[in-house]
C-alpha cells in the first residue's frame, strides 16, 4: 500500500482513543528501558515518540471523550507502526540511491547510540564570548528567558540528574538553585525544555509536516528533542535520556533558528572564525582566506583556509546551516541536492582555488608543488554525507561534475570529506598533540573508503577506528569548567 494509505489506516485506529491517554501510555512505555543498550535500541523508542507526534497532530474532533487506551492496545499501535516498511509499496526504492536509503535506515538509530557529550555547550559558549548586547545573545535571552551562561549551567546540572537515573525532576531540584539563579530564570529554563499536554498539542500541530505526511518522516529522529520533557503538575518527565541529550545539543540552534537566515548569517561568521581557530592548531603552514585570494585569479571565491603540508594541501571550509531534520531522511536525490547546495558550493570553491593556485603560480613553492589536495567541509550538524564519492552517488547525474581535468587531478571526489565540528575539533586536537599526522590520517581514510568492506558511513567512524582521543576545543572545555565552578558555588550556597 502507499504510505498515505498506511498512515491513514494507522491514524483511524488511533482515533478510537483519547490523545492524552496515548501520550501517557507512551511515557510509561519509554520509562521501561532495558539496561542492555542493544536490547533498548531494538525496542525502537523513536517509533513510540513518532506515535505521540502523529496522535497529537490529528485534529479529529471529540477525542477527549473517547476511552483511554490500554497497554495492550497501545502495544498494538506500536506494532502496526513497526510493520510499516514491510507493508509499503516501495517501488521507488529502486530509484533511490543506496546512500540515501542507508541514511534513512540509520538516522534514528545513530542518535540513540551516541552518548552524551560536553560539546552541547559549544554554540552557547561561542555566543557567551561576545558582548552581552551582541544581537544573537540578546535574541536568545529574549526567546528563552535565560542567558546562554545560565543555559549551560542549568543544562549541565539537569544532565547530572538524568545521568544518575532521575527521569522525573520535581520543582525541588530547580528550587535548590534559587540562591544563584532566580525563580524566573529556573522557570524559563523549565518552560524552554518542556511542554504540558495542551502545549504539546499546539507544538506538534504547528510543525510544517502536521497536515502533509511523507514516507521519509518515518525515519526522522524524534521531534521531541525540541522539548525533551513532558511537564505534568510540578514535575518534568524526561521522554528518553538520548532525546534529552540530543535536545541539549540542538537547543540554542532550535531557539535561534526561528529567525531563519538572519540568524544563520550572524552565526555563520562566528562558526567560521571558530573553525579557522581550530585549524590553526594543526602543525602546518596555515593560509587564511585573505592570503588565498592574493595567490589566485581575481573574483575566484576561496575556502576559509588552507593547511600546507609537504606533498599535499588541505582546504578547510566552514558551512553552518539550518539543516532541518528532513535533510537527514530525504529519499529523493534532487531534493537532497537542493537542501545541501551549500556543500556543493564549498566543493566548487575548493576546485576553483585548487586549479587557480597552479595556474597563477603566486603561492609559496610548497603549496604549488603539492601533488594532491584534500577538502574538509565542517558543518554545525551531522549530515550523514561523509565522503565526496558518497555525496556524488546520492546526487542526480551531472549535479557535481568536475569543472575540468585539473580539478579532478588535484582534488578528486575521494579526497573530499564532510565532517561535524565535533569531529573536526577531535581531529585538530589529535594533530596538535602528535597522535596523528593529518595527511597520513586522511590518506588512510581514503584507502579504507575505497574498499566496501572497510568503507565508513561517517567520518566519526574513521576517528573511532584509529582510536583518536575524544577532545574538544578550548572554547568548549573552558565553558564546561567555568560552569561547573558556578554550579558548585550555587549548590554549596
Amino acid at each position: 500500500m502507499s504510505f498515505t494509505d498506511a498512515y491513514k489506516e494507522w491514524r483511524n485506529r488511533a482515533r478510537r482513543f483519547n490523545i492524552e491517554s496515548i501520550v501517557s501510555g507512551a511515557i510509561d512505555v519509554l520509562g521501561e528501558r532495558s539496561p542492555d543498550p542493544v536490547e533498548e535500541l531494538g525496542r525502537a523508542p523513536w517509533l513510540t515518540m513518532l506515535m505521540v507526534k502523529w496522535a497529537c497532530q490529528d485534529r479529529f474532533p471529540g477525542r477527549a471523550h473517547l476511552p483511554s487506551i490500554s497497554l495492550e492496545q497501545l502495544d498494538d499501535l506500536r506494532q502496526r507502526l513497526w510493520k510499516f516498511p514491510e507493508r509499503l509499496d516501495r517501488s521507488d526504492r529502486n530509484e533511490m540511491p543506496l546512500g540515501l536509503f542507508m541514511r534513512q535506515l540509520t538516522r534514528p538509530q545513530l542518535g540513540f547510540q551516541r552518548g552524551f557529550s560536553k560539546s552541547f555547550v559549544r554554540e552557547a559558549a561561542l555566543l557567551a564570548e561576545q558582548r552581552e548586547d551582541y544581537p544573537l545573545r540578546r535574541l536568545f535571552k529574549k526567546r528563552s528567558g535565560i542567558d546562554v551562561l545560565e543555559f549551560i549551567d542549568l543544562g549541565l546540572g539537569t544532565f547530572g540528574k538524568i545521568l544518575d537515573g532521575n527521569r522525573v525532576l520535581g520543582d525541588a531540584y530547580l528550587s535548590s538553585l534559587h540562591g544563584a539563579y532566580t525563580p524566573a530564570v529556573t522557570a524559563s529554563f523549565q518552560r524552554s525544555l518542556s511542554r504540558t499536554f495542551p502545549e504539546l498539542l499546539e507544538f506538534c500541530r504547528s510543525l510544517p509536516d502536521a497536515r502533509c505526511k511523507v514516507a521519509s518522516e518515518y525515519f526522522e529522529f524524534p521531534i521531541l528533542t525540541r522539548y525533551p520533557f513532558f511537564r505534568s503538575g510540578n514535575a518534568m518527565i524526561c521522554w528518553h535520556p538520548m532525546v534529552f541529550y540530543r535536545g541539549l545539543e540542538n537547543f540554542v540552534h532550535s531557539v535561534l533558528s526561528e529567525e531563519g537566515q538572519e540568524y544563520m548569517q550572524r552565526f555563520g561568521r562566528l562558526f567560521e572564525r571558530h573553525v579557522v581557530t581550530e585549524a590553526r592548531k594543526v602543525p602546518a603552514e596555515f593560509v587564511d582566506e585573505v592570503g588565498l585570494r592574493s595567490f589566485i585569479a581575481a573574483d575566484t571565491k576561496v575556502p576559509d583556509g588552507l593547511l600546507s603540508f609537504p606533498g599535499c594541501n588541505v582546504f578547510i571550509e566552514a558551512k553552518a546551516g539550518l539543516y532541518h531534520e528532513s535533510v537527514m531522511t530525504v529519499g529523493n536525490s534532487g531534493i537532497f541536492a537542493h537542501k545541501t547546495r551549500a556543500i556543493r558550493t564549498a566543493v566548487g570553491q575548493a576546485w576553483a582555488t585548487s586549479v587557480s593556485l597552479r595556474n597563477v603560480r603566486r603561492a609559496p613553492p610548497r603549496v604549488l608543488e603539492a601533488e594532491t589536495d584534500y577538502l574538509l567541509i565542517v558543518t554545525n550538524k551531522e549530515l550523514g554525507a561523509s565522503r565526496g564519492t558518497g555525496l556524488v552517488s546520492m546526487y542526480p547525474d551531472g549535479t557535481l561534475d568536475y569543472p575540468n581535468s585539473d580539478a579532478e587531478r588535484f582534488l578528486p571526489y575521494k579526497h573530499i570529506y564532510v565532517l561535524t565540528i565535533d569531529d573536526f575539533e577531535r581531529l585538530t586536537n589529535a594533530a596538535m598533540s602528535g597522535q596523528i599526522e593529518l595527511p597520513v590520517f586522511l590518506e588512510s581514510c581514503v584507502r579504507d573508503d575505497e574498499q566496501p568492506e572497510t568503507a565508513k558511513l561517517l567520518f566519526e567512524q574513521h576517528l573511532n577506528t584509529r582510536e583518536v582521543h575524544l577532545r574538544f576545543s578550548q572554547t568548549v572545555e573552558q565553558a564546561v569548567e567555568s560552569s561547573l565552578e558556578r554550579l558548585g558555588r550555587a549548590l554549596s550556597g
